[in-house]
């Protein structure tokens, strides 16, 4: 109990140290200021042999009445402590109640930032409009909990219960001890939303029928942790779910003629298919697309006799589920690197957006299940489902909601191509984090979104040509801004407090770590070092400091100044060449050539950065003919020129380096001393391009660490076969420097 109590006091202790201390020392290590970890956590980032987590079993009921929207459930919850606490009430999610003009999400809400950026309907309307369409939904939500009971073999009998907010207390006969289970029988009833105005899930009208997303629908139990013991916070609509593990069997009952897709396997495809549909359905393979229901297919009007479609789901955290009478239905197999068996790809969508999801939905979601497998660990679920409908994007066990797209005519723009491929491998990448890597959403946005959309970024780069090239520049100075403007916010904020999101929450995350990889790093330490974090809290819930304790556990270079600077601080980076000063100096020949020593290594690492970019890498598309059309081909001539364009810069550096290496040492070198600033306050590692009178280019890479003696100025001596005539600090603009106007020092004349 008594790390439970103390943990939150710990952690605010630690994190006040930490922002105090880096004042002071940026380079103090990780463990000088990250807070203990609890008895069921290490100093390595990965769980002890005392953690522990709950569990949520359900068997589950839902009816949903196409003509009212509403919908109908009761559950068999079965929960099981396996804490080493007494637990006498439980706490259940009752997330419907969100739309309520009591509640706080929307009691709370500062209209400085509302932009009501979810309503889809939002053009050429004013504020009281879009307003009022919030209104709506809250106004015939009527979440109703109809029963709250204790089964005990084969009876059952009331339990005392309160509702706060989105949270309900349910108040246990006797306390539950550890490793004993509790079953409650819950019923309740409400209203979806409507989808396009706001929310995860609702339902959206179109001509040919509604489309349904159904997600946060029934009580769930909170998150008890060693780190907080409940997860109270109420649900704000930013901060997402803070839940548990379970094996779930769910039963959606529905008109005849709906097409239905959820979390887990499709138990019953024999009651619910046609034969024609199911002789399709288990013809599935790895070798084609298949249309379980075509988009030239007879259907018939969706009838007034019910449907059950029965899934069944294991070691998940959640159930979601979609469902139209105008559904096309295709599916493929896909092999996942380290599965022996293939995992089922479907996605579900109508013809309306057809011309952009045929074939490039599935292709992209099997692109994202293997690569994210290759950085993290295999996908451990059967089947993942991409559904269209109203919600814009958002991700559950085996399925996600991806919506919203334009489609004119049958045509599509490479903006709106781009912005699919993006979303749908954002989407279901969130199905290794948080849905296997299950952190609290409640409380840390970023150790879900940020690290998601940094595989995201990843997986982007090898799925087609140029697709990552044009989109990272702008991102990277997104982030600049953000830090720039004075306005931004650690990267630990609680998420209901976080102004930017996209700024904070993903992109300062995904970027900082992108640039960890590639600008600080490696690939190969910084891959290594984020699989095992992975794969050691797959199926458990990390906190923050699990995070930086596991990638720095991996590595020999200490990292506390990262964690400090770029979670912690919002300080920016900008870092000016102050002053230089370069002249000939007279030593001995052997001197000579010992002093140039540095400068051949630099001109190595220069041409070598150029080289590595001229690398043609091969991409998903490359193997995929049908999903070649004219954006594709543009990109692979694009991604052509942008080859030619560093194979030729690094050709002419490597022919003027050897020139200068065959030079020899004479009595006579040069002597650059430069001197750098740190105005920003947030120290950084230096990539320093320098250029030699005869046009040779030089890369020198320091590390942070230069920094350790005088956080604000920092002097580096350059010595080189040939006067200096400029100094360009980020030559390619990698280092998210805020301010680029002071990178470039043009050398006048060499000082007597």
């Amino acid at each position: 109990m008594a790390t439970l109590r103390g943990f939150s006091s710990v952690l605010f202790l630690g994190l006040l140290v930490a922002q105090t201390a880096f004042q002071t020392d940026p380079f103090q290590p990780l463990e000088d200021y990250a807070p203990p970890p609890t008895p069921e956590r290490t100093r390595l980032g990965v769980p002890s042999s005392a953690y522990w987590q709950q569990r949520a079993d359900y068997a589950m009921q839902v009816t949903l009445d196409p003509a009212t929207h509403r919908l109908r459930g009761e559950a068999r919850l079965t929960y099981t402590n396996n804490s080493p606490l007494a637990l006498c009430y439980l706490w259940l999610a009752v997330e419907p109640n969100y739309f309520s003009l009591k509640g706080y999400g929307h009691l709370s809400r500062n209209f400085l930032w509302e932009d009501f950026r979810r309503d889809a309907k939002r053009q050429g309307s004013s504020f009281a409009e879009l307003y009022a369409r919030q209104l709506q939904n809250y106004l015939r939500t009527d979440f109703r909990l109809e029963g709250v009971e204790l089964v005990e073999g084969t009876s059952a009998r009331p339990l005392p219960y309160r509702i706060e907010e989105t949270l309900m207390e349910v108040a246990l006969p006797r306390c539950l001890s550890t490793g004993e289970k509790v079953t409650l029988h819950l019923r309740w009833s409400f209203t979806l939303n409507d989808g396009l105005v706001e929310g995860r899930a609702g339902y959206m009208q179109t001509e040919q029928g509604t489309i349904y997303q159904v997600a946060q629908y029934y009580p769930r139990p909170v998150a008890f942790t060693d780190a907080r013991g409940w997860e109270k916070m109420p649900y704000y609509g930013p901060s997402e779910f803070a839940v548990e593990f379970g094996d779930y069997e769910v039963e959606i009952r529905l008109p005849r003629g709906y097409i239905v897709a959820a979390t887990g396997e499709l138990q019953n495809p024999e009651k619910v298919l046609s034969p024609e549909q199911l002789q399709r359905y288990r013809s599935v393979s790895a070798d084609s697309y298949t249309f379980i229901v075509g988009p030239n297919d007879k259907r018939e009007p969706p009838g007034k006799d019910t449907v059950s479609w029965v899934f069944r789901a294991s070691q998940v955290r959640d159930f979601a589920w979609a469902a139209a009478p105008h559904y096309i239905w295709e599916a493929r197999l896909t092999r996942i690197p380290g599965r022996e068996t293939p995992v089922r790809v479907q996605a579900f969508y109508t013809q309306e957006v057809a011309p952009l999801w045929r074939h490039l939905a599935i292709a992209t979601t099997e692109h994202t299940l293997q690569s994210y497998s290759r950085f993290t660990f295999p996908f451990p679920y059967p089947t993942m489902n991409v559904t269209y409908g109203p919600v814009f994007g958002m991700e559950y066990p085996m399925i996600v909601f991806c919506g919203r797209q334009e489609v004119k005519k049958d045509r599509y723009t490479e903006s709106a191509r781009h912005s699919f491929i993006s979303l749908v491998i954002h989407e279901v990448g969130h199905n290794f984090f948080p849905m296997v890597v299950n952190s609290d959403e409640r409380r840390w946005m970023w150790l879900d979104e940020g690290l998601n959309t940094y595989l995201e970024n990843l997986t982007k780069a090898t799925f087609e040509p140029m697709i990552r090239e044009r989109e990272a520049p702008l991102e990277r100075q997104r982030v600049r801004d953000y830090l720039a403007s004075g306005k931004s916010q650690p990267i630990l904020a609680h998420p209901h407090t976080i102004r930017e999101m996209g700024a904070n929450a993903y992109l300062k995350v995904a970027i900082g770590l992108e640039t960890l990889r590639e600008y600080i790093l490696d690939p190969v330490r910084m891959d290594t070092a984020f699989r095992r974090y992975a794969q050691a809290w797959a199926f458990k819930r990390p906190e923050p400091w699990d995070f930086f304790r596991a990638i720095s556990g991996s590595l020999t270079q200490e990292l506390g100044w990262f964690w400090k600077g770029w979670f912690l601080d919002n300080k920016p980076i900008d870092i000016a060449i102050d002053t230089v000063i370069s002249r000939a100096v007279s030593v001995s020949p052997e001197v000579a050539r010992v002093l140039l020593a540095e400068s051949r290594e630099a001109g190595e690492a220069y041409i070598a950065y150029l080289r590595s970019q001229a690398q043609p890498r091969s991409f998903f598309v490359d193997n995929r003919s049908e999903l070649e059309d004219s954006y594709v081909q543009r990109n692979r001539s694009a991604y052509a020129e942008y080859l030619k364009r560093y194979a030729e810069e690094a050709s002419e550096a490597e022919k003027a380096f050897r020139a200068y290496v065959a030079k020899s040492a004479e009595k006579e070198v040069y002597e650059t001393r430069v001197t750098f600033r740190n105005t920003g306050g947030m120290v950084w590692p230096l990539w320093v391009k320098v250029v030699t009178a005869d046009g040779v280019a030089l890369l020198w890479r320091f590390p942070a660490e230069s920094w350790a003696k005088s956080p604000d100025l920092l002097v580096k001596v350059f010595y080189t076969a040939a006067p200096v005539k400029e100094v360009v600090l980020d030559p390619w603009s990698l280092s998210l420097d805020s301010n680029p106007r002071n990178h470039v020092y043009t050398v006048s004349r060499a000082a007597p």
